[in-house]
Order: structure tokens, then C-alpha cells, then sequence
């Protein structure tokens, strides 16, 4: 499920830096992708990271390897917490970067508020995912809550 994920966030580092330079309504729409990628890749990779010290430390019944690993898992995790609140501060500066731009960017390269289809598309398909899928998810959560209530 992790590697399906990984999609998302390299096709975001790609967009990102395939396309710096070519919007010039706002530069940093890229530079918000590219970001937004790699921070991605970095937290699919931690929870591998996790997930493998996990692994070890059952296959291992050593109470030092045990306490190493949860020690390495505690930093990983305390790092995984500041980067969800750089990302949280990213994601609204995001949001302005991208929202503002709707009414006027152009998608005509002789125009001073050009920007790439490409790129302004995908970011803001990007940011509207990411205000969809939470709002699915509690509906599917509700809709299998009320299904084990009726159940039980």
C-alpha cells in the first residue's frame, strides 16, 4: 500500500522540478511541489523504517537490541511530529500560493501571469485531493460504524 502511495509524492518532486521556472504568476508553486514530494518520500521511507525496526526487534529477543530500536523508532517518530507541523504550516502557504493565482493565471506563455497547465493543474488537483480524502474517510468510517452497530 506504501509503494502505491509513493506515487503521489514522486510525481510531485517530478511536476515540481520539471516544470521551476515556468510559472511566473508565482514561482514558488513548484518549489511548493517539490517540497511537498520530498517530504512525502521521506515519511513513506521512515515508516518503512518503523515497520523494519518492529520486525527486528520481534525476530530478536534481546533486550538491548529491543531498547536500541525503540530509542531509533522514538527520534524517528519525534522527527515525523515537527515535520507534520512544517507541513501543516506548508500546506496553507500552499493553498494561498495556488488559491490566489485561480482567478488570473493564464496558461498562454506570452502572458505575465502564466503559469504551465500542467503544473498549476496538478497542484491544484493536489490541494483539492487533500481536503477530499479526509472528508471520504470519515464518511467511510461513519458508514462502517453505523453498519457494526445495526450488526451487533
Amino acid at each position: 500500500m506504501l509503494c502505491i502511495i509513493l506515487v503521489i509524492p514522486i510525481l510531485e518532486v517530478a511536476i515540481g522540478a520539471s516544470y521551476r521556472g515556468q510559472c511566473p504568476i508565482n514561482p514558488n508553486i513548484p518549489i511548493y511541489l517539490i517540497v511537498t514530494g520530498a517530504c512525502g518520500m521521506t515519511t513513506i521511507f521512515l515508516v518503512l523504517v518503523i515497520i523494519a525496526g518492529f520486525i527486528w526487534c520481534v525476530q530478536r529477543n534481546s533486550i538491548a537490541a529491543t531498547c536500541t530500536v525503540m530509542c531509533l523508532i522514538f527520534l524517528i517518530g519525534s522527527f515525523m511530529i515537527l515535520m507534520s507541523l512544517f507541513l501543516f504550516a506548508w500546506f496553507i502557504v500552499g493553498n494561498v500560493w495556488i488559491f490566489g493565482a485561480k482567478n488570473n493565471v493564464q496558461y498562454d506563455s506570452s502572458m505575465d501571469n502564466y503559469c504551465h497547465r500542467t503544473l498549476y493543474e496538478f497542484a491544484f488537483a493536489i490541494l483539492i485531493i487533500s481536503y477530499v480524502l479526509p472528508v471520504v474517510g470519515c464518511i467511510v468510517q461513519c458508514i462502517r460504524g453505523c453498519c457494526q452497530i445495526k450488526n451487533n
